[in-house]
C-alpha cells in the first residue's frame, strides 16, 4: 500500500534593510496590491519598521513548490520597486 505524504507546514521570515524607513514602507505599499488570492493554506503578513521590511509567510498543507513561487514572485516584486526608488 502506498501512503501519499500530506505537504508540510511551513513558516518562512525574511528581512530586508533599506537605506530609509521611507524606503521601506514604499516598497511595502508598492506589494499591497498584489497581497490578495494567496493559495488556500498560505498567508502572508508584511510589516516596514526601523527601515526594515519584514515579510512573514505560513503555510499549511502548501508544497514546497507553492511556498517557493510565492515568495519569488513577492521579491521579484520588491527588487522592481527598488529599481525605481531615488537614491
Amino acid at each position: 500500500m502506498i501512503q501519499s505524504l500530506r505537504p508540510p507546514d511551513i513558516s518562512v521570515s525574511i528581512d530586508i534593510q533599506f537605506p530609509r524607513q521611507s524606503q521601506a514602507e514604499a516598497a511595502l505599499n508598492a506589494l499591497i496590491p498584489d497581497n490578495v488570492n494567496f493559495p488556500k493554506g498560505l498567508s502572508v503578513k508584511m510589516s516596514a519598521r526601523n527601515s526594515v521590511l519584514s515579510i512573514q509567510a505560513r503555510g499549511k498543507k502548501v508544497s514546497v513548490a507553492t511556498m517557493v513561487s510565492t515568495l519569488d514572485e513577492i521579491l521579484e516584486h520588491i527588487s522592481v520597486a527598488k529599481k525605481v526608488m531615488p537614491e
